[in-house]
């Protein structure tokens, strides 16, 4: 895998417009903030861990692998 340039983070006012979107009720900026900060840590992880094709995986282990890539580092 090539090294890539970092993501850039979600702006907590692209979080508001997607949470907005998906029907929930406006969200204070600490959960914004929150919101922003999983959804880069949980895409990093996914990047980390990219080291082949990801067809070579069982799908129905995806969410689990998921959940297990979200946790914060020990």
């Amino acid at each position: 895998m090539q090294d890539r340039d970092p993501l850039q983070p979600l702006s907590t006012a692209t979080v508001a417009a997607l949470a907005g979107l998906a029907g929930l009720p406006p969200l204070d900026a600490p959960t914004l903030a929150r919101i922003a900060e999983g959804a880069a840590r949980a895409a990093a992880a996914v990047r980390a861990s990219a080291a082949g094709s990801l067809f070579d995986v069982e799908p129905a282990s995806f969410l689990a692998e998921l959940e297990r890539l979200a946790e914060p580092p020990a």
